[in-house]
């Protein structure tokens, strides 16, 4: 999802509030997780456990509470707790910041064994509002739900939205309605090119499997600098145990998506060292996002 926004997401920041006790019906509160599913928790005996937990009184994190792409660690992670499906908060200056569910959520086994949730967002902040939808998956020892640390897809006023989010053939099958570069807050929904994509889970990591392999955030609208490089290896996620998506051999063309802002050093997610850049590669027949080590 590119970073050009009406309003910079990594500036906003809200006032964390406490999560504690049950929802309004006395289901359990919300937990948050890395990508991995073994990180966030085991799934348990009851594969469907997750359809009894109420999102509606649940603690959330968002790209406007927080930047979109998080530190797996969740120090410091800044939520909003909804209560009967609506919350509000403050930005840093002070600005308000309105949430509400995005309808309901979606169930299924995408890969883990255990059916998972996809469940929305909607947050806005004066002109802008992000649709930012998320995996959840049932934590049997907490006996809560918990929710991933990177969105599924966001949409925005200002740019792409999000159209669909179904659970077909063991996959969440999202479809969305690609904004331009030069899109402004008035661009009509017929300017928008949809595009749809599927996402499974593999290796307890979140990643695309159709139309291409590849990570889950989006990045047909790249903005960055274009590099030519020989050896490249590309992943799902943040991590060199996750999927490999894109091992070309020889030299391979790839675009930053985004700036420096896609560069992120480790020490706050694994105490190692290596950075990541999130890019874009080419294909004949269309593209694909991933992870590059960076030394």
């Amino acid at each position: 999802m590119r970073r050009r926004m009406c309003i910079a997401a990594a500036g906003l920041a809200v006032a964390a509030l406490a999560v504690t006790g049950c929802g309004a019906n006395g289901t359990p509160r919300a937990a948050h997780g890395g990508s991995g599913s073994p990180r966030a928790g085991s799934s348990g005996p009851a594969p469907d456990a997750i359809r009894r937990f109420d999102f509606g009184s649940a603690a959330w994190h968002h790209p406007m509470l927080n930047t979109m792409l998080r530190a797996r660690t969740q120090h410091g992670d800044r939520t909003l707790t909804l209560h009967d499906g609506r919350g509000t908060g403050s930005t840093a200056d002070g600005g308000p910041v309105s949430c509400r569910g995005a309808g309901a959520p979606v169930y299924g086994d995408i890969g883990g064994g255990a059916q998972v949730a996809a469940a929305g967002l909607v947050c806005s902040a004066g002109v802008n509002d992000y649709t930012a939808y998320y995996v959840w998956r049932w934590d049997a020892a907490h006996h809560t739900a918990v929710q991933d640390d990177q969105p599924l897809v966001v949409g925005e006023h200002c740019g792409s939205e999000v159209r669909t989010v179904a659970y077909r053939d063991h996959a969440f099958r999202i479809t969305v309605g690609l904004g331009r570069l030069d899109s402004s807050c008035a661009e009509s929904d017929h300017d928008r090119t949809p595009y749809s994509y599927s996402v499974v889970q593999r290796d307890g990591f979140l990643m695309r499997s159709a139309p291409e392999k590849g990570a889950v955030r989006e990045c047909a609208l790249n903005d960055g600098d274009m590099h030519q490089l020989k050896g490249v290896t590309l992943y799902a996620d943040r991590d060199a145990s996750s999927p490999v998506v894109y091992r070309p051999k020889g030299l391979a063309t790839l675009w930053t998506v985004g700036a420096h802002d896609y560069y992120e050093s480790t020490d706050d997610l694994t105490g190692k060292t290596t950075r990541w850049q999130f890019v874009r590669a080419n294909l004949p027949h269309g593209y694909l996002c991933g992870y590059r080590q960076v030394s």
